[in-house]
């Protein structure tokens, strides 16, 4: 297991701390994240980020002393969390000493090394102190999607659109044949009315006299293919 934490939802990193901020229970455990629906699913990932910055104990009991710059105004907060975050990440200091403003892709590598993760988790602990110092006033924390709008980016930054559903009258797979002299139409059923092609069909009834010999009916036909054929 990762020594160094991380989560897959830096908002909800920026969520506790804002309700914490408010009041700092004396237990902080799944059953209360899940009470302000926090992390939703995830609660156990933002538990060992408190307790990896000393904020509870391994029972999710507050630590009091270590927790104390919660109470504080803005620059006391920012100042605590950093001194924290100091402490906790210590190794990493060491070895960066301006690790609050190192950019993100050499504080990738460097946790991938330390803890031998994948690179999905060495993202994952570098955005995380990296919402951690933001937090501290170090950087610009996430964006966080309001409640009342509906997500219009998706997990790959691409727009995403909803389109309205359409209702289309259903129709035959054959269209019917159309009647004597009756104007119809070509093409598949499932094109677009405006894309068809408009067509004229003719139906045409010859009555040949039973008692014609074949120059007459010759002589019908030749005169059905001047007229109307040509």
């Amino acid at each position: 297991m990762p020594y160094y934490p991380y989560t897959s939802s830096q908002g909800a990193l920026v969520q506790v701390f804002e309700q914490l901020r408010k009041s700092v229970p004396s237990k902080i455990d799944a059953d209360y994240l899940r009470r302000f629906n926090i992390a939703p699913g995830n609660e156990s990932y933002i538990i060992v980020v408190l307790r990896f910055l000393g904020i509870i104990d391994e029972d999710g009991n507050r630590i009091d002393g270590q927790s104390d710059y919660l109470y504080s105004n803005s620059d006391g907060f920012q100042s605590g969390l950093e001194n924290a975050i100091r402490t906790s990440y210590s190794r990493l200091f060491d070895e960066m000493s301006d690790a609050l403003q190192v950019e993100r892709g050499n504080l990738i590598h460097w946790f991938r090394a330390a803890d031998k993760t994948s690179e999905l988790v060495g993202r994952r602990q570098a955005s995380t102190f990296r919402t951690l110092a933001a937090l501290a006033g170090n950087g610009d924390l996430p964006v966080r999607a309001s409640p009342n709008k509906k997500p219009s980016i998706t997990s790959d930054g691409t727009a995403k659109k909803t389109m309205a559903k359409r209702s289309t009258p259903r129709r035959s797979d054959t269209p019917p044949a159309p009647a004597p002299g009756e104007v119809g139409t070509t093409g598949s059923p499932d094109t677009p009315r405006s894309q068809q092609e408009v067509g004229l069909t003719v139906r045409i009834e010859v009555n040949l006299p039973s008692g014609g010999d074949a120059d007459t009916y010759d002589a019908i036909f030749a005169s059905i293919k001047k007229h109307l054929m040509s």
